[in-house]
């Protein structure tokens, strides 16, 4: 296979092998340089991507719709912006869920979504628990299996 050295030192290169030579960050934060292993490991051998589902495809026209809604009602602002006035707004607007997928929001409710700069959608994530006390996200509690 074209890309992958197969585990033969003879045919590891840089052309041929995408992780020859590479820099990789590793746990202790130091970079150092990849060596091809003596076998392709499982991670190393690419899957085909799983595409959306039926349902998931049928929806991308109504979340469409969706984006340009809440991009209007926003007026193209960054909601987060005088909320965390610490970091400048940079990078494209991101439409987010402020009762994220996984915990039971949908991201066709207009009124589940807010416009956020890449900067501030990324501060959220990583600060979860002082963007729930801005009202930039919601943490409801997962849905039990009784009802």
């Amino acid at each position: 296979m074209k890309g992958y050295c197969e585990g033969n030192k003879e045919n590891c290169s840089s052309e041929l092998c995408p992780i020859y030579g590479s820099l990789r960050r590793y746990a202790d934060g130091v970079l150092r340089y990849t060596k091809c292993p003596e076998k392709p490991s499982a991670a190393m051998k690419r899957s085909k991507l799983k595409q959306a589902s039926n349902k998931r495809k049928n929806q991308f026209a109504e979340r469409k719709e969706v984006r340009r809604i809440v991009l209007t009602r926003d007026m193209l602002q960054c909601r987060a912006k005088f909320l965390v006035s610490f970091i400048e707004c940079h990078g494209p607007l991101d439409v987010d869920e402020i009762v994220p997928r996984g915990r039971g929001g949908d991201w066709l409710d207009i009124d589940n979504c807010q416009v956020l700069c890449r900067a501030h959608h990324t501060w959220k994530h990583d600060h979860p628990a002082e963007a729930e006390r801005l009202g930039l996200t919601k943490s409801l509690p997962p849905k039990s299996g009784k009802e």
